[in-house]
């Protein structure tokens, strides 16, 4: 437990961003996230020394956000990471109250995730010229992204190991949390990703990746988000396309088709329920969609 009162707040806030990585696991940029909101706490106060802040300081903190424009989402995650960090301070003894117990988070409406319907979903994978060797990869990489619910960045960091198209499975290792998971591939997608390797054998001799440029270089998350909007346009979808949709469209199609919400959670590699339960109102519209169009009574009727 660390005791020592000559450690300045900087020292601390180290060994918090060591705790945010080594012991539960976070990923690089959430640890990062963290750190810049608590740098910034601590350089709002009048004395950084952690023995002399006050719920004061924190509730000042917190007003010179709204005054400086941050919306509420914003504003939560800030008191989020605040929490967190008092929590450590008191866990590891460096102070003995914990100063954010009683501050409260701004309330703010969740965006519902936007989806694709599965006619959209056809029309996008339908505009890929598929007789050229880019065009195999990136309706490889689009059946993919909709078949297995990947987030682009593990979709560029999969390895050709983790794939088995036989079983249809793959093992992702997720930036969220650092864990591996298992997720699986439907038949459309492993027809894919088969012609895709089977024309790549002179670009993949170099690499581990899966997904490569012509050059046999790992393909970035900025190249996914360039063809898929080049895809988007082509097909004439009017909604905003961007390559979370397709993760979105997944956990959406298999709710509506009747999949456990537990299931769903273990494909998305949600660390909590509540994360994919968001889904559950996107059912709920398309169930009154569905209701009102086919129950006999769900309308009023004339005479």
């Amino acid at each position: 437990m660390l005791k020592s009162s000559t450690m300045d707040s900087n020292k601390y806030l180290e060994l918090f961003s060591t705790h945010l990585k080594v012991e539960r696991g976070l990923s690089i940029n959430t640890v990062e996230s963290y750190f810049r909101d608590i740098s910034r706490f601590l350089a709002s106060c009048t004395d950084e020394s952690l023995k002399k802040i006050s719920r004061q300081d924190i509730h000042n903190h917190i007003v010179m956000l709204y005054d400086l424009g941050l919306d509420a989402r914003s504003i939560a995650r800030v008191v989020s990471s605040l929490k967190t960090f008092f929590n450590f301070l008191v866990r590891e003894g460096i102070i003995q109250d914990d100063l954010s117990i009683n501050i409260k988070s701004p309330k703010f409406k969740k965006a519902l995730p936007s989806a694709l319907t599965v006619e959209e979903v056809d029309k996008l994978f339908n505009v890929v010229d598929v007789s050229k060797w880019e065009g195999i990869r990136d309706r490889a990489i689009l059946e993919l992204l909709y078949a297995s619910g990947l987030r682009v960045s593990e979709l560029i960091s999969l390895k050709r190991e983790s794939i088995n198209i036989s079983e249809g499975f793959l093992i992702v290792h997720s930036g969220k949390g650092g864990k591996d998971r298992l997720t699986l591939l439907g038949s459309s997608a492993k027809e894919w990703i088969g012609k895709y390797l089977e024309a790549s054998l002179d670009k993949l001799i170099s690499t581990e990746f899966l997904f490569v440029t012509r050059r046999g270089k790992p393909f970035t998350r900025q190249g996914v988000w360039l063809k898929l909007k080049e895809y988007a346009q082509k097909s004439g979808i009017a909604k905003t396309v961007y390559p979370h949709i397709l993760r979105h469209s997944f956990a959406t199609h298999l709710l509506e088709g009747g999949a456990d919400l537990r299931a769903i959670q273990t494909l998305l590699g949600h660390s909590s329920i509540t994360t994919t339960e968001v889904y559950t109102h996107v059912r709920t519209d398309f169930l009154r969609e569905e209701y009102d169009q086919f129950h006999p009574k769900s309308k009023n009727v004339k005479g």
